[in-house]
């Protein structure tokens, strides 16, 4: 529920409301991203070696949370004098709020099972209540709009969400504090080094691949993300984004199971790249559309839409599998660190996806208030379809040939257990 608003309507906001220029703003958002790349690192090392009585990932669901929704408060119900500094600070506290509280969860659900199916179904249910949890987001501001007459600004929009987020944070991270165990882990390791650790990510081949493919995908992901309710009103003509959203999430709701089960029956990675290039071609599709097609957009957006949880739980599942390489080698389980170098990645694709085309339409000078140029509107569809249609492609080719198998996983798993058997002879 969060990163969709961020997403779609922060632009907006405080570009169109504020008067905060989209240069500015797109800076920001590259600027306070790339602070992850401390912020996440850090995180996920404290999340493996800090060993509280509650749980090493349970205590972050405390920190998690208070951060969290001081930073919701702050962006997505900005009062008082709001200007650049503000917003920098707004948006950095709810970044770092995410990541104190989510990357010890992926890391947790990412050792919840050995096994290298079940991994895919814990990947599939998280993202099933994702799913939901951008459904609802997409939700709230369809119905605010039947409500009215006229347009829903984006502020009433942030507004709304944000409370709905205050509200249900608490609730949601309480029930997964006294329901979901935490699994053994090994005892600390005295003089851990992270530069070791490091450089055993480093020579971790199908980490490595997985990482490159999930930075282009999120890259070409992020351009289209943060310039849809531009490209939707001002090429397309389509201005209740909300009710957008709400076919393309019910699209990737249903089709879960299927990605699921096409990643148990070709290899997870074989299945991600079917994913990866389907987004393409829709997303080369948008390029041809021109004003008053609504429902050809609708319709390739929607299509687009049953991907979405492919291209999230397979790699999710996909990390979960490569930890098992550094399992093998170092007799430790390292999840936090492997899930927030990926989660660092992802954000900096994110950070430069959605900063650099809202740089780029500053420099143009497009409107963000409604534009009709058509040099300018060209640019957008361009930033909008084609930009991101290329990098996903690649990013599908690169991924084919992954080499880590189910057959692959499960001699490591092997070979873990005879170092653990070896250990405690």
């Amino acid at each position: 529920m969060i990163g969709l608003p961020i997403a779609i309507y922060l632009a907006p906001l405080y570009s169109g409301h504020f008067g905060i220029s989209l240069g500015i703003i797109g800076a920001a958002l590259i600027g306070t991203r790339l602070l992850d790349l401390i912020t996440d690192p850090l995180i996920g090392i404290i999340s493996d070696q800090w060993r509280p009585s509650i749980g090493r990932r349970r205590v972050w669901l405390m920190i998690g949370t208070l951060t969290l929704m001081s930073g919701i408060f702050m962006l997505f119900r900005p009062a008082g004098d709001v200007n650049a500094l503000y917003f920098i600070f707004a948006v950095s506290l709810a970044y770092f709020g995410l990541t104190t509280l989510r990357l010890p969860h992926i890391a947790w659900a990412g050792e919840l099972s050995p096994d290298y199916h079940v991994r895919t179904r814990i990947t599939s249910t998280l993202q099933f209540f994702s799913t939901i949890g951008l459904l609802a987001s997409a939700v709230i501001p369809a119905l605010m709009a039947g409500q009215v007459e006229g347009d829903v600004s984006s502020l009433e929009v942030m507004r709304t969400i944000g409370l709905v987020i205050l509200f249900l944070i608490p609730i949601t991270t309480t029930l997964v504090f006294f329901t979901v165990p935490e699994p053994d882990v090994p005892p600390v390791k005295s003089g851990f080094n992270i530069r070791d650790s490091l450089m055993l990510l480093a020579k971790n081949g199908p980490f490595v691949r997985l990482s490159i493919v999930i930075l282009i995908s999120t890259l070409g992901e992020a351009f289209r993300q943060s310039t849809t309710v531009f490209f939707a009103r001002d090429v397309v003509g389509h201005e209740n984004i909300g009710q957008v959203y709400f076919f393309y999430f019910i699209a990737g709701l249903i089709t879960i199971p299927f990605w699921a089960w096409l990643g148990k029956k070709m290899e997870k990675h074989r299945a991600f790249a079917v994913a990866l290039f389907i987004v393409a071609a829709t997303n080369a599709g948008m390029l041809v559309l021109s004003y008053g097609q609504t429902f050809e957009f609708m319709l390739l957006f929607t299509l687009k839409g049953t991907c979405f949880g492919g291209i999230l739980l397979l790699p999710y599942s996909m990390i979960a599998d490569t930890v098992d390489i550094d399992t093998a080698n170092s007799q430790d389980r390292q999840q936090g660190l492997f899930y927030s170098v990926e989660a660092m990645i992802q954000k900096l694709g994110f950070a430069l996806g959605a900063g650099l085309p809202l740089i780029v339409l500053g420099w143009i000078g497009y409107d963000a208030a409604g534009e009709t140029n058509t040099e300018s509107l060209f640019a957008l569809s361009v930033i909008y379809s084609l930009v991101p249609a290329v990098l996903v492609f690649v990013a599908s080719v690169v991924i084919w040939n992954y080499s880590l198998t189910a057959a692959k996983q499960q001699e490591l798993r092997d070979l873990i257990d005879r170092k653990a058997q070896a250990q405690q002879a």
